[in-house]
C-alpha cells in the first residue's frame, strides 16, 4: 500500500500546486486539475480503508456521478461556490495523505 499511497501523495501535491498557482475561476482550475495534475488517475484502491479512501470517495462522487460518467461535464454544471468546495476537499485530502504517508515512514524506522 505504501506505493500507492506515496504516488497519491505526490499527484495530490501537485494538484495543491496547480490549484494554488492557477488564476482562472474555480471550475477551469478544478477541470485542469483533474486532467492535468494526475488527480483523474487515482483510483480508490490507492487509499488505505478508512477516512483517507472516505474522503476520495466522496471528492470523486462530485466529480463522477452515475448519471455522467465524463467529469469535465460534472465540473461544468456546478457553481463556482460548489466547486471551491471540491477544491477545498481535495486540498484537505492532500494533506491528511502527506500526514498519513509521513506517519507510516515513521512507524517503520
Amino acid at each position: 500500500m505504501k506505493e500507492h499511497l506515496g504516488r497519491v501523495a505526490e499527484q495530490l501535491r501537485d494538484a495543491v500546486h496547480y490549484l494554488a498557482h492557477g488564476s482562472c475561476a474555480p471550475k477551469e482550475k478544478l477541470t485542469g486539475t483533474y486532467n492535468d495534475s494526475g488527480f483523474g488517475s487515482n483510483c480508490q484502491d490507492d487509499f488505505p480503508n478508512g477516512t483517507l479512501k472516505n474522503d476520495y470517495l466522496t471528492i470523486r462522487d462530485s466529480l463522477i456521478t452515475a448519471d455522467e460518467r465524463n467529469a469535465a461535464v460534472n465540473i461544468a454544471a456546478m457553481s463556482d461556490e460548489q466547486a471551491e468546495k471540491v477544491i477545498s476537499q481535495i486540498c484537505s485530502l492532500s494533506q491528511a495523505t502527506a500526514y498519513a504517508l509521513g506517519r507510516q515512514s515513521n512507524s517503520e524506522r
